[in-house]
């Protein structure tokens, strides 16, 4: 074994995190199965799991997870004490980031190596034969690499695949159900589907009641169906959206809520409803004085929920996506309004997938025609307002709320889905709403609408 003067062993730090990542994740423990040499570790314990490791991947093609690598080495009580260290010290890094600080560690390793052979036949005489030889190292190490293969083998991968695609279905069928937007007739047309990796845009004029939309859906998801729910507030202060969530739990007017007018009733009743409460509605609000918030400011604010909960939110509801600029950090000039609309979205989209939550957004269209708004028989689309135009390429649901003078007086107004992905579009319908008492969907008095012929 090499002297550990001659190559500089791993941290022990790196190695928690590397070690913590090989044991569950398949890519990584082939990585270290393969490279990690003895004189790369600073001990026998460490030299112990690493052997335990290869053994058990050389056996099962797979990573052993910490419970089964746990008891190969029960043993050991030296290395036993050395896993319970790992999983205390490993923050839980991005594999990718450890895989690619180990890659830099072995081209550094073998460069020394090649290094010292080239400079040794250097000094014997062969100079130009040196020459050549460390070019050619130098041009095979420069390509080599520890990510996977970007050209994937379907037959060779099929088992791995299967076996991942399963853990995935296990892991997901443990996540609380996300299905329902919490109206009737877009339940009734999503039919149980799962809302979870899916971007629902809703747009409307200004007044007609996006944010009370918002909040409809975070508040019920919340404490209905027991999700976890995160909204972001990009219009309006936190104090105003604190307000109208918590008198919609108790269905008080916002504004008796504001004055501290909530029967002693009303309160005992919340106290109790309390309880039954399996889920958690978190607000923030972002200042829009002095600064233009991005999409960078959701996703950091994930991660935020993330460290603090440890995990993501089942529900992000994000109002209103039309005050956000994209994560490119491009300056987009008045011509351009559409194009950063349909990027925001693309990365609205992005991250719902990778949070693995329902994303809900909100969006505030422009039509200046006052005689078009109000003809009932008009409604919203990704066609009809210039600066959105191709925002539903990216959306799962592109849905509108329409309403004219008449139906505002009236407390109804019109959906109409503008776009859906895996439900049929089907015929605008009406709904009844009652803001008074912070209440989106009035189901009675929806019921007892006239039908249409």
């Amino acid at each position: 074994m090499a002297k550990k003067s001659e190559i500089n062993v791993l941290s022990e730090e790196f190695l928690a995190e590397l070690y913590n990542c090989a044991i569950n994740n398949d890519h990584l423990c082939s990585v270290v199965c393969q490279y990690m040499q003895d004189e790369f570790l600073p001990d026998r314990d460490y030299q112990m799991l690493n052997n335990a490791l290869k053994d058990y991947y050389r056996e099962h093609h797979m990573a052993p997870k910490f419970s089964i690598i746990k008891q190969m080495l029960v043993s050991s009580r030296a290395v036993s004490e050395l896993l319970n260290e790992i999983k205390e010290l490993a923050s839980g890094a991005d594999p990718d980031s450890i895989r690619e600080q180990f890659e830099k560690y072995l081209k550094l390793v073998q460069f020394k190596q090649i290094f010292k052979q080239i400079d040794e036949k250097f000094k014997s005489g062969d100079k130009m034969d040196a020459v050549k030889e460390f070019e050619a190292q130098a041009q095979k190490l420069s390509k080599f690499s520890l990510a996977p293969d970007k050209f994937v083998d379907v037959a060779a991968t099929f088992e791995t695949r299967l076996r991942e695609n399963k853990e995935k279905h296990e892991e997901d069928s443990k996540l609380k159900a996300v299905t329902s937007f919490y109206i009737d007739e877009l339940d009734a047309r999503n039919n149980g589907r799962n809302l979870r990796t899916q971007l629902s845009v809703f747009i409307a004029m200004s007044g007609v009641g996006k944010s009370h939309l918002a909040r409809w859906i975070g508040a019920n998801a919340a404490y209905c169906s027991g999700l976890d729910t995160l909204h972001l507030q990009f219009e309006g202060s936190a104090n105003e959206t604190l307000d109208a969530y918590s008198a919609s739990i108790v269905r008080s007017p916002t504004l008796d809520y504001e004055r501290g007018y909530v029967n002693q009733h009303t309160i005992e009743a919340f106290q109790k409803q309390v309880e039954t409460f399996a889920g958690t509605l978190k607000v923030r609000a972002y200042s829009k004085f002095g600064k233009k918030n991005s999409t960078i400011d959701v996703r950091n604010a994930c991660e935020e929920y993330k460290e603090a909960y440890g995990k993501y939110p089942d529900v992000l509801v994000v109002d209103s996506m039309d005050l956000l600029t994209d994560s490119s950090g491009k300056n987009w000039d008045n011509k351009s309004l559409r194009f950063m609309r349909i990027a925001v979205a693309e990365d609205l989209k992005d991250l719902a997938a990778e949070i693995n939550a329902w994303v809900v957004a909100t969006y505030q269209a422009t039509i200046e025609d006052s005689e078009w708004v109000n003809n009932e028989k008009n409604v919203l689309n990704g066609y009809n307002t210039a600066e959105c135009k191709g925002l539903q390429r990216p959306c799962t649901h592109l849905i509108s709320l329409n309403q004219s003078d008449r139906e505002a007086k009236e407390q109804t107004m019109r959906i109409n889905i503008a776009k859906s992905r895996f439900f049929r579009k089907g015929e605008p319908f009406r709904i009844c709403t009652d803001y008074e008492h912070e209440c989106f969907f009035d189901r009675t008095r929806t019921l007892n609408l006239p039908q249409d012929d």
